[in-house]
């Protein structure tokens, strides 16, 4: 069964029944009410007979033992009245109805009671009876109150009532049906675009301005949406990614092997003079160190995703000097200028990881073709900063985003020349993560390159700005 239907029927019931409830409740009590005062009438009225008959009787006495002289007396009443004997025989009657034999037991107690009688399309009444004292013989008084009026006047309400309700119950079911369109329409739109977003279309939103539990819902479930989306998206980079490691991988092993298997073979089946034969050993050594090297990268890059490394506090200038004595000899080689300025602070670092990933980042641009490159240490608010910056090659802002992917190569024939497998950000962006934090690549793909990583700073044991230079 649909929302829709459970909710339409669940309001027409409580509905119905707390409007029939509340009809019947309140007509009761009125009837009730009514009773009552029919009962303080007859009550009265019984009263009144009672004075009348009791004020005759000792007026005249006897006259209780004449039937005739007593009918005509009860014929002057204005009310309804019977005198009963004892045994139950009739002395002088004008009831409309006869009483049942309950009551006259009730009344031989000493006290008046009543009973109402009849109630159907005849009519009905308030019949009381109690005992006429001071006489020779109990005798029993009897009075009939008409309560047709009032009944009548029940029936009336009752019918005008069901008329109300049949009216009031139509009008309530078409808000009801209304209202339960207007509380399903909203989780209909979510169950539509929740089958969109199966379907493929993963950029499916729900426009709503509502702020109640409804809105809510919708304001999660485009969190969600665009959650599930996000997830998709790196899935799918993930998946080209490894597609694209796996073709890397295949052309970057392909190439110098078949170089490899080349001069091998040439070396082997042909009878050469000895400088090509060194020539050509010189380019199986080359492209074997190369192979080296890529399957070195991949090792440590296989090692970085399982091993748990500890980091540890130790001061800047112990990370920085030893890369600053290893750089100045390769940039003196090229002619390159190369600037070291560091702030001295403690930070948190693992120490053979730290140096790999500067010696990555000083590689690329020393490989980027720079006349200067800078190597900078700063401490900031939120922790201390380590800059790498040439003027050098730069990247084009639509590639930075996919640098540190394996094997991605900028300008490949150049790599492949410098030895270079694509593998040098990649390993750094890992040593990145493995510090908790992330590279920040910036460049106008003109003038240089920047490469930063901000990493959380301790107390320093000595403060001071360019502590070597």
């Amino acid at each position: 069964m649909k929302l829709f239907t459970k909710l339409f029927l669940c309001f027409v019931l409580v509905y119905g029944a707390a409007f029939q409830a509340s009809g019947y409740f309140l007509i009761g009590h009125f009837f009730d009410s009514d009773v009552e005062q029919e009962k303080k009438y007859a009550l009265e009225q019984f009263q009144y007979s009672k004075f009348m008959v009791q004020s005759a009787i000792y007026g005249e006495p006897g006259l209780w033992e004449e039937e005739e002289r007593m009918q005509a007396l009860l014929d002057r009443l204005n009310t309804a009245v019977a005198i009963y004997r004892e045994d139950g025989r009739t002395l002088a009657c004008n009831l409309g109805r006869e009483p049942d034999s309950a009551l006259f037991e009730e009344a031989s107690q000493g006290r008046v009671t009543y009973q109402i009688a009849g109630g159907g399309r005849e009519g009905g009444s308030v019949l009381v009876c109690g005992q006429l004292g001071d006489a020779k013989e109990n005798l029993y008084l009897v009075t009939e109150t008409d309560i047709s009026a009032m009944l009548l006047d029940h029936r009336a309400v009752t019918v005008y009532f069901q008329r109300l309700y049949l009216a009031a119950a139509g009008a309530g079911f078409v808000l009801i049906l209304f209202l339960s369109l207007l509380l399903t329409r909203p989780i209909n739109r979510v169950s539509e675009a929740a089958e969109r977003i199966a379907q493929g279309n993963y950029g499916e939103r729900i426009r709503t301005a509502r702020k109640d539990e409804i809105g809510r819902l919708a304001v999660d479930f485009n969190r969600m949406a665009r959650t599930v989306e996000e997830k998709m998206d790196e899935m799918s980079r993930m998946v080209r990614q490894k597609e694209d490691f796996v073709a890397n991988f295949a052309h970057e092993m392909k190439t110098p092997l078949t170089s490899v298997i080349g001069y091998a073979d040439m070396i082997c089946h042909r009878d050469l003079p000895r400088q090509q034969v060194k020539e050509a050993a010189q380019y199986i050594v080359r492209e074997g160190m190369r192979l080296e090297a890529l399957a070195f990268k991949l090792l440590d890059l296989s090692v970085m995703e399982r091993e748990d490394f500890q980091l540890e506090q130790m001061e800047a200038s112990e990370i920085f000097e030893p890369v600053k004595k290893g750089m100045e000899p390769v940039c003196g080689e090229r002619g390159i200028v190369f600037c070291c300025s560091v702030q001295e602070a403690c930070i948190r670092v693992e120490y053979d990881l730290m140096e790999t990933l500067l010696g990555n980042l000083l590689d690329n641009a020393v490989k980027a073709d720079s006349t200067k490159i800078w190597l900078e240490g700063k401490r900031e608010e939120k922790g201390y900063r380590i800059t790498v910056r040439d003027n050098g090659r730069g990247i084009s802002p639509e590639e930075i985003g996919r640098v540190s992917e394996a094997f991605y190569m900028v300008d490949k024939s150049r790599s492949r020349r410098q030895h270079g497998a694509g593998l040098g950000l990649t390993l750094a962006s890992k040593i990145a993560q493995i510090h908790e934090s992330r590279l920040e690549i910036a460049s106008d793909g003109k003038s240089g390159t920047s490469v930063s990583i901000l990493l959380a700073c301790g107390q320093t044991r000595e403060s001071g700005e360019g502590a070597f230079k």
